[in-house]
């Protein structure tokens, strides 16, 4: 095997997409080769601001190809003595071999003469002068742009691409670069060309030309140089993960440098200063050991500058105008309380067909009330009050000037403007979660001042046509929804899903262009609750015959999966499954009466399983409204002896209609009862 390093220059592209550059080309080279039949191993993808490598050992050339001709079966190709017969002569012609280098393969079909043929494979390089340059070619571009002349579209203009196998160049054009031995050092450090004798000592001269190749390793230099800054002036660094892998791919040779600013700015909400320095200069904010705030902060330069004085004034004298402004604002919106901005809602188009945000806050806060008098009565006032001012602090310069800030704002100006810390929090934690994996509301206002905004976003957008596609959902309607159904079961609220989008459509009676919407979002809610439950472990069967008949509780819901999947492993499961699919079979799509008349039962394993099913079904109702879910799975169990005795022993399409019916009623009412649990049918 040889060594292969391949990478491609550039103008410095956007952090955000050499991480997703870099998981691409993980899954897509490997993929790739494998198609193509070389074998490889220690594929390694490397990124930077200004280039995307990939390095492994690969094997010098593609693997044969072993291709099988089928020709006719061996009892035609050949007589009963083995001689070959006219069939498998002319099947040799036509392949062009003699008939003595046919072979007999075993096929789904019988014993087959075919030809064997190997075709020796083509070698590695030539082979990647055509897969190397796909490789940029294909990768997923969130803007694509031609440069001067060229007609390759990429994030960024390309300056050079190095393409080495062993010691050898992989030759190959892009968009007019060839490809070559050199790569370039540090823009600043070491500017000049490079050139790479092979793989093996690809990361070493970089190195030595001052970058740090591996994504991994230049993200451990980033977070130990900012620790070690924190710590020379008695600190430890909030170090974010997605601040860190910002910086990490912003940069190719970090360097870290302290600084301070006014003791005068810790006067301000922590979040503040804290934006200020994170989202706005990429800065590391320092705590002390106690968690709170230091007038000190980490920033991490992509160069060894020759005063490092001068870089810190600098950074110092940014962040000082960008806490000045951020005060500023603060001081401003604190003179006009959050109740007096609501009002000025009116003038803020929520989405042209849904209204302004002041509509939607009076529907939202129509919502809370109503979702809090079923799930937490104690907490209707606080969250309709909070539902009020949930969106005033979006008129704030603050969060004109820190978008992320929003919700924090409002709790900050809530407190501030007298109102309760209940409130507050409500204003706060009905923005959450903003993100997979991010928190839920804690406070049942919050929660139901979240839920009641969400669902109607959700139920609204559906209602105009705003229904998210494969590549399109602008309001995020797929987050929401799952941070509704994530609230619910995290709080245990037993609601009626279908009662809250018919409140939330009731309410938006008046702009819904669309029918069936509530159908629409129940279909809806019903995908991403499946997508929540199958990488918990969940099997798809055991939701699919839960939500089949019960999609409506979700918590309800869950406990009947939960039970169905600890069940099922049980003999005894098996067996009342065996006995329900036996029953749904033979009623499915046929009509009788509502309920089976005993004085028609003429066998007596038709009256043992009527008899049975009374006494199931009085216990069923103890059980089911105790949600003793696997209670009720043990109970059914015990009906199979005799579904099984009454199948054996008793004709149901009888040709007397009367005691047709009759049997099909009494196993119609056998299929009712097992369906108020869950669909059996679809468990294999």
């Amino acid at each position: 095997m040889k060594g292969l390093v391949f990478e491609i220059g550039t103008e410095e592209m956007p952090s955000g997409f050499i991480s997703q550059a870099i998981r691409y080309w993980e899954e897509e080279f490997p993929r790739r080769l494998s198609s193509e039949r070389i074998t490889f191993e220690g594929i390694k993808v490397l990124g930077t601001p200004r280039r995307l490598a990939i390095l492994g050992r690969l094997s010098e050339s593609q693997r044969p190809l072993e291709t099988v001709q089928i020709g006719p079966p061996k009892k035609v190709a050949f007589d009963p003595e083995g001689r070959p017969t006219r069939a498998a002569l002319g099947f040799a012609s036509k392949e062009g071999v003699d008939v003595s280098e046919l072979v007999v393969v075993e096929t789904e079909k019988g014993e087959y003469v075919a030809v064997k043929r190997e075709q020796r494979g083509k070698e590695t390089k030539e082979v990647l002068s055509e897969i190397l340059p796909r490789m940029v070619t294909s990768l997923p571009l969130p803007k694509a742009m031609r440069w001067a002349d060229g007609e390759l579209r990429f994030i960024r203009p390309i300056h050079w691409v190095l393409a080495l196998f062993g010691d050898e160049v992989v030759p190959f054009e892009l968009d007019g670069i060839r490809s070559s031995s050199f790569t370039r050092g540090h823009r600043f450090l070491a500017p000049s060309s490079l050139e790479i004798r092979g793989a093996e000592v690809y990361e070493e001269e970089l190195y030595k030309a001052y970058v740090i190749a591996d994504p991994q390793k230049r993200r451990e230099r980033v977070r130990e140089a900012v620790e070690g800054a924190a710590r020379r002036v008695g600190g430890v660094p909030l170090i974010g993960e997605e601040l860190l892998e910002e910086v990490t791919n912003l940069l190719e040779w970090p360097v870290a440098v302290e600084g301070r600013f006014d003791e005068e700015f810790l006067d301000l909400p922590r979040e503040v200063l804290i934006t200020a320095m994170e989202h706005h200069q990429r800065y590391f904010p320092v705590v002390d050991r106690e968690g709170r705030l230091l007038p000190f902060f980490v920033a991490v330069s992509n160069t060894e500058p020759k005063d490092l004085e001068v870089v810190r004034q600098g950074n110092q004298r940014v962040l000082k105008a960008r806490l000045a402004d951020a005060r500023f604002f603060f001081e401003e919106d604190l003179k006009v309380s959050l109740k007096e901005r609501v009002e000025e809602l009116k003038g803020m188009v929520f989405q042209a067909q849904l209204g302004t945000l002041y509509e939607k806050t009076l529907r939202v806060k129509e919502l809370a009330g109503r979702l809090a008098e079923r799930v937490a009565p104690h907490a209707k006032e606080a969250a309709q009050r909070a539902a009020y001012l949930s969106k005033a602090d979006l008129l704030t310069e603050m969060v004109g000037e820190f978008p992320q800030l929003q919700g924090v704002m409002g709790r900050e100006y809530a407190l501030r403007s007298g109102e309760s810390p209940e409130v507050a929090q409500a204003i706060f934690e009905h923005y959450l979660p903003r993100s997979a994996g991010d928190k839920l509301p804690e406070s049942d206002a919050g929660a139901i001042v979240s839920v009641a905004d969400k669902i109607d976003t959700v139920v609204g957008c559906f209602g105009v046509g705003l229904v998210p596609t494969g590549t399109s959902d602008p309001f995020a309607l797929r987050r929401q929804t799952l941070g509704i159904i994530n609230i619910i079961l995290e709080k245990g609220y037993r609601l009626s899903l279908k009662e809250l989008i018919g409140w939330t459509s009731e309410l938006l009676r008046e702009r819904m262009e669309r029918e069936k919407v509530e159908e629409e979002v129940l279909e809806f809610f019903r995908g991403r609750y499946e997508n929540l439950l199958f990488p918990e472990g969940w099997g798809r069967e055991e939701v699919a015959a839960v939500l089949n008949v019960q999609m409506d509780d979700l918590v309800d819901a869950r406990r009947r999966i939960e039970a169905l999947s600890r069940m099922r492993p049980l003999p005894e499961f098996e067996s009342m499954v065996v006995a329900f699919k036996r029953v749904a079979n033979i009623v499915r799509g046929t009509d009788y009466p509502e309920e089976p008349d005993p004085s028609l039962f003429i066998e007596e394993q038709e009256r043992e399983l009527y008899e049975t099913f009374q006494g199931v079904k009085e216990e069923f109702q103890r059980l089911f409204e105790a949600e003793d879910y696997e209670g009720i799975l043990r109970l059914f169990s015990r009906m199979r002896p005799a579904v099984d005795a009454f199948f054996d022993n008793v004709l149901v399409m009888e040709e007397d209609k009367r005691l047709r019916q009759n049997r099909l009623s009494l196993l119609g009412k056998i299929n009712d009862l097992f369906m108020k649990i869950a669909d059996f049918s679809v468990l294999t």
